[in-house]
């Protein structure tokens, strides 16, 4: 295993997920934390929340007594709170503000629409940006396929970021955002936490999020290191006292983006025709996937879990069978 050859050249950091990690000290010969003198645990929240719980306990098992520890979390959980009791000895412990907030280089605007018209007023906001870097966050990972495959149909480059990607498709999307070649990400927010993408124009919410914080977190990938950005919220009757709870948190009233209803009407035939195309696609996905799956049945683990390919938008790629003589 690549891993395991890379361990074995004792490398002086190793970033790992705990469960692989646990399985590498089990099962990996040679392999040992003996020597471990710093120990780094990062958005331990989430770890806990994932129920890497077990493996982080066994972990502290085999490690030595004597190290630093560093624990760090967005939320002090009960969970949390445990591990700390148990990681760290006389700790000191740096809290920051837990007050939310926005900079102030970020514009942020709401577009107040019916729910019917959601789809339409989203591809007058990519036209009308269309020259600007976008990050589309959506609620499901159902519309991050749904919008890309729209996007790309009205002739919009987009690509889709969310859990049900390979890492290398997640990879692939990533970087065809980063050097330009696809001008919109439409991401979920579990895909997009964590990532540094310093030069993001506009973040656009297809949904309002139910909670405060993840607003936060979404409007946060653009306005970086003192640059400008913009953020705007598509938000529909259902969703104003969603809208009224995030500006109380950001102590903040969202501005009306402005819009012409006669030139979002004209798009509207063309859009539902290409709404009813991504639909399709998604079903034919869906078989797709599902031969797939059972032609995989009786391969090894290793074999199905290779994603050695980028695949383009994350569309699984149809290989050519070779005829059998």
């Amino acid at each position: 295993m690549p891993q395991a050859v890379a361990l074995a050249k004792r490398p002086h950091i190793i970033v790992a997920t705990p469960g692989r990690l646990n399985d590498h000290l089990q099962s990996t010969k040679g392999f040992s934390l003996r020597s471990l003198k710093f120990l780094v645990m990062d958005e331990a929240d989430r770890l806990l929340d994932m129920d890497f719980g077990p493996e982080i306990d066994q972990i502290l098992k085999v490690i030595p007594q004597e190290r630093t520890t560093y624990l760090f979390s967005a939320t002090m959980t009960t969970k949390v709170a445990k591990l700390q009791r148990a990681s760290l000895s006389n700790p000191v412990r740096v809290e920051v503000s837990s007050k939310y907030q926005t900079v102030s280089t970020l514009l942020q605007y709401y577009l107040f629409v019916p729910l019917i018209h959601k789809d339409v007023h989203l591809i007058y906001l990519a036209n009308e940006l269309a020259s600007n870097s976008i990050i589309l966050f959506t609620r499901t990972v159902h519309d991050a396929q749904r919008l890309s495959i729209m996007l790309r149909t009205l002739g919009f480059p987009a690509v889709p970021l969310h859990g049900q990607l390979s890492q290398s498709q997640r990879l692939g999307a990533l970087n065809k955002f980063k050097t330009g070649g696809r001008k919109i990400l439409v991401a979920t927010d579990v895909a997009s936490r964590g990532l540094d993408l310093p030069s993001v124009d506009v973040v656009i919410n297809f949904d309002v999020p139910t909670h405060s914080k993840d607003y936060i977190h979404r409007v946060g990938r653009t306005a970086r290191a003192g640059r400008a950005g913009k953020s705007i919220t598509i938000v529909t009757q259902y969703d104003v006292e969603l809208l009224q709870r995030i500006e109380k948190v950001i102590e903040k009233k969202l501005d009306l983006w402005p819009v012409s209803k006669e030139e979002v009407m004209l798009l509207k035939q063309r859009v539902d025709e290409a709404g009813r195309m991504a639909i399709n696609e998604l079903k034919e996905q869906t078989k797709g996937e599902g031969k797939k799956r059972r032609r995989d049945e009786g391969r090894s683990r290793d074999d199905k879990d290779r994603d050695d390919d980028v695949v383009e938008a994350g569309v699984p790629e149809v290989k050519k069978s070779k005829s059998r003589r």
